[in-house]
């Protein structure tokens, strides 16, 4: 796995990956994520084209309301076809922190693993770099416990800040798989309910973005 910065143009080339799911357990455990949100940023400007991936067969009224830009398969099935094509187009996959990483060894074979660790990067010890080195949360503040919409509100001051989910994303998978378990179709959701599906894509692109304009700004400044 890379932990120092990339390049601007291996930044620009990288797809981007965001988990969202029921988070650790009081067990310890850790549970596979529900769905992951991919980014892929455009060769110019800071936008770029975002894609849903859905891992659970249950979340197939989920899936059918955003099917034009997501796909239903199973998680292993997904990061072998990944790893394959960023092996082939020289790409890397970066995440925000170690939690992405951490959730792909857990889950995917230790030959895909292999593979695959070497394309992934961490982009928050390198924004925890740029943070002190750019003074961005203030003399009397470090950077840990900083969340990514920290870090984004930190680097982007003019900026106004993306909307995050009032339940947390933890409880937002918890709600959708109860309206899941009461129907297989979306026409069947409550208002409430597809609002909550609706909430989590929102947050998921939002944090896709997040990481991907992060991963400009400290590209631009370590090997700008």
């Amino acid at each position: 796995m890379k932990t120092t910065a990339l390049s601007p143009e291996d930044y620009r080339n990288a797809i981007y990956l965001d988990f969202e799911g029921e988070g650790k357990k009081r067990d310890g455990t850790i549970p596979m994520p529900h769905m992951a949100g991919f980014f892929k940023p455009n060769l110019k400007g800071k936008g770029g084209k975002y894609s849903s991936v859905f891992f659970m067969e249950s979340w197939k009224p989920v899936f059918n309301r955003f099917r034009h830009a997501a796909q239903l398969i199973k998680f292993s099935d997904y990061f072998e076809i990944l790893t394959d094509e960023l092996i082939t187009n020289d790409q890397h996959l970066v995440c925000w922190s170690i939690h992405e990483p951490m959730i792909l060894e857990k889950y995917l074979s230790p030959a895909v693993f292999e593979r695959l660790s070497p394309r992934i990067h961490n982009l928050h010890l390198v924004a925890k770099q740029y943070a002190r080195k750019k003074d961005a949360f203030g003399p009397a503040t470090r950077t840990y416990g900083k969340k990514l919409e920290d870090f984004f509100a930190a680097f982007y001051t003019a900026r106004v800040p993306y909307n995050l989910l009032s339940q947390g994303a933890a409880e937002t998978c918890r709600r959708i798989d109860l309206a899941c378990s009461r129907s297989q179709h979306w026409k069947g959701f409550t208002k409430r309910q597809k609002s909550y599906a609706k909430d989590l894509v929102k947050y998921n692109i939002a944090d896709c973005r997040m990481t991907w304009l992060i991963a400009l700004k400290v590209g631009n400044y370590f090997n700008g």
